[in-house]
């Protein structure tokens, strides 16, 4: 059984002000008819060190061109449609905050087939979103995952190399996070990377490979990514030291 991952009482704080922030700046936008937390905040079993995930609800007209309102300017944007079925959108984001990053991955659905999942926390709901009917199955049946998985993906857009060496500088918190809790899972996000593939390393020689990884985007990827990735790394060696 994985070890409680450790107490992170300033990632938790900023996340806390980067969501009462974007909560606010959805409920502001009138093109937004609901959202909701997903992920481990929407299935209620998050931690100090858990991402954000979000389900918002748009008006179709403006699915194509729906931004993600925040607090602050990702440093970090990944096209994510590829994760959810043919007719939404996604993004996966890195925000940058008191020196530390937070990932938040968006799901980005229309009205028309708008469904909040069994295991969300719903923020606001102007549409009636929850009481509605889709393809003959009840709202609030299905988990994110299943609604996700329904039907035809979404095509992935193409990716460059920025993009890709973006995509895996800002996963480099997110390997953290796993090595912070202990995860096997962090290994092969290791590898994935860019590192060595090694499930016996002990956590000190997960993080030593993450910060050379970081070392490596140093000079080609965004400066507050690459400094805010060190800052969260030096945290997950303070709470494993404890």
């Amino acid at each position: 059984m994985t070890a409680a991952a450790p107490s992170a009482p300033r990632l938790a704080a900023l996340r806390t002000r980067w969501l009462d922030a974007v909560t606010a700046g959805l409920r502001d936008d009138p093109s937004v008819a609901g959202a909701a937390l997903v992920g481990s905040f929407g299935a209620g079993h998050a931690d100090d060190w858990s991402d954000v995930d979000l389900l918002v609800v748009v008006s179709d007209a403006r699915l194509d061109g729906y931004a993600p309102p925040a607090p602050v300017e990702p440093v970090i944007t990944i096209d994510a449609r590829h994760n959810g079925p043919r007719g939404t959108r996604g993004f996966s984001c890195q925000y940058v905050g008191d020196g530390l990053p937070l990932w938040a991955d968006w799901y980005v659905h229309p009205v028309s087939l708008a469904s909040w999942p069994s295991d969300c926390a719903v923020l606001f709901d102007r549409h009636g979103i929850e009481h509605g009917i889709e393809h003959g199955i009840e709202h609030g049946t299905l988990t994110l995952g299943e609604q996700l998985a329904a039907g035809e993906p979404e095509p992935p857009t193409p990716k460059g190399p920025d993009e890709e060496r973006a995509l895996k500088l800002g996963l480099v918190p997110v390997a953290g996070k796993g090595v912070a809790r202990r995860s096997p899972g962090a290994a092969g996000l290791i590898a994935f990377i860019g590192g060595s593939y090694d499930p016996d390393a002990t956590w000190e020689q997960q993080l030593a490979a993450l910060r050379r990884l970081l070392d490596d985007f140093a000079g080609l990827g965004p400066p507050d990514s690459v400094a805010a990735g060190h800052a969260y790394l030096d945290l997950v060696a303070d709470a494993l030291s404890r």
